[in-house]
């Protein structure tokens, strides 16, 4: 593994919107063609610390990569395997190659999009945990890890990563054993069960972050400054920033067609009006609409894929076996 930083300037958009090589996914893909991990939720018994599991297998031509970004809430634990990883994060820029071993990197919760490199084929574990993990198992603060990437598995300390999380040609048993392995270490980790309080602030991003903050407070018998403290220490950020973050990710999951198609108009009435819009995801992902609309965007793609199938599951309109609509069902693993 190699891990650098220098002082390097990130790019200026990420090349999200540049020509993408031609790309084979062994884990799924939209009904357009581009790439997706095949996840799910988590078992009951995990689902205090962990939102949504997911492992992706992309092969690329030789010589070939992506530059593209990626966006999420919450801590994000990446087993990643093969090509080299370049990532523009709050501490600069950092490079991680992590060969057929693998390598862990714990990925802190994201306040704009992070620009990122992958030269060549790649396999990727993601693990997307809950706003209650980072303050349970006696991680850093939140706060102090926004737009960091720290370079071990923050279960068990190490920057190698556990056998269960290897690559499979089969990615349902990958998913499983991985699903496995990451079981295991949180039953001998025995954390302490998060507060309700951070459950129902997550479903109202994911449901409703059009939400007055003050109604949720009192609806949930506790003060706009309880809110606030409780919020910002487990989330990194504040109720009001985690809510706007929200309404930008939905936004671009529907640009990136990996949403409900019957909900995008109902997602554009969040803004004002268009250039309320394209401030926002000019903020965000320093893409305008436009170019979101049209550009490639592979990477965020797949982490927009992974958080709409959590919301579609929070309000109901994704559960058991069922696929989302924009999944192809011929390019499912397994549909042969």
């Amino acid at each position: 593994m190699t891990a650098s930083k220098d002082d390097q300037e990130m790019p200026a958009t990420g090349k999200a919107d540049a020509d993408v090589p031609s790309i084979q996914s062994h884990t799924g893909s939209t009904r357009q063609g581009m790439p997706l991990a095949l996840n799910r939720a988590p078992g009951e018994d995990l689902g205090d610390w962990i939102m949504r599991i997911g492992v992706t297998s992309v092969d690329m031509p030789e010589g070939a990569s992506i530059e593209c970004m990626s966006l999420c809430e919450h801590p994000v634990i990446r087993m990643i395997y093969g090509a080299k990883w370049t990532a523009w994060t709050g501490d600069g820029k950092m490079e991680y190659e992590p060969g057929d071993k693998g390598l862990a990197l714990y990925f802190g919760p994201e306040t704009k999009a992070m620009n990122l490199r992958v030269d060549g084929s790649f396999r990727v574990v993601s693990i997307n945990c809950t706003s209650a993990f980072a303050t349970n198992f006696g991680l850093p603060d939140p706060r102090d890890t926004l737009d960091r990437i720290l370079p071990f598995d923050p279960l068990s300390g190490l920057q190698k990563v556990s056998p269960g999380h290897h690559p499979q040609d089969d990615p349902h048993a990958w998913l499983d054993a991985s699903e496995a392995a990451l079981r295991d270490s949180l039953q001998a980790a025995a954390p302490d069960r998060p507060h309700d309080l951070l459950d129902e602030f997550e479903r109202l991003t994911l449901t409703n972050p059009t939400a007055s903050l003050s109604d949720f407070a009192c609806d949930h018998e506790v003060t706009p400054r309880t809110l606030e403290r409780t919020i910002s220490r487990n989330w990194g950020v504040t109720p009001k920033f985690a809510l706007r973050r929200a309404r930008a990710l939905d936004m671009a999951a529907a640009l990136l067609g990996v949403a409900d198609a019957t909900e995008e108009s109902e997602l554009r009435l969040r803004y004002f009006d268009q250039s309320h819009m394209t401030r926002e995801m000019r903020h965000f992902f320093d893409h305008t609409p436009g170019a979101m609309l049209t550009g490639e965007c592979p990477l965020l793609r797949i982490t927009m894929e992974i958080r709409q199938s959590r919301r579609l599951e929070a309000i109901a309109k994704l559960a058991g076996s069922e696929r989302p609509s924009w999944r192809d069902p011929s390019a499912e693993p397994g549909s042969d």
